[in-house]
């Protein structure tokens, strides 16, 4: 079984998708380390260097490559889901899972990251509000096709789990 993790940046996609892996005894990927592994570029650099259309075909290319693992949980990249479609692939090859967290978490979760983050750096502090909110809605279009969703601010590992292993009991984390 492959299962992707989506949701905006800071839901927690890579913390989620690496208890999950451990859980079910899966590999787990994190598809912006496997960009910058495969590029030799930080996603700031490359997207400094290159722009964000090359990242996103570059991104869709990492993922194309994996579309046939098997046991495994790859925590994709905040646009991921977002481009061309991506989303249809993920939902065709593997069980999509968005990781909902609400606006103020995100807040949290960024501040003082904003600068590692190329969509953020040149938002000023007092736009940033704003624009995450308006970028989190417009990218929602797009994780709500996931198979499944959970709570980003409160996720249940041991509900999630049922989804992959039915009729198996779970230990807590």
């Amino acid at each position: 079984m492959l299962i992707f993790i989506i949701g905006y940046m800071g839901a927690g996609k890579t913390t989620l998708g690496k208890h999950l892996a451990e859980r079910l005894n899966y590999r787990f990927y994190d598809m912006d380390e496997m960009f910058e592994i495969s590029t030799g570029h930080s996603i700031g650099s490359f997207f400094e260097k290159f722009g964000e259309a090359a990242f996103r075909q570059k991104e869709r290319e990492i993922l194309y490559n994996h579309l046939d693992d098997r046991q495994t949980v790859i925590a994709t990249g905040g646009g991921t889901a977002c481009y061309a479609d991506n989303m249809v692939l993920m939902n065709q090859k593997g069980i999509t899972v968005y990781v909902d967290t609400g606006f103020d978490t995100i807040m949290k979760r960024l501040a003082g990251k904003i600068h590692n983050r190329p969509m953020l750096k040149h938002i000023s502090h007092e736009q940033l509000p704003s624009f995450i909110r308006d970028h989190m809605n417009t990218r929602h279009e797009f994780y709500s096709k996931a198979a499944i969703k959970v709570d980003g601010d409160e996720v249940k590992l041991d509900e999630l789990l049922r989804n992959f292993v039915p009729n198996k009991p779970s230990q807590l984390l």
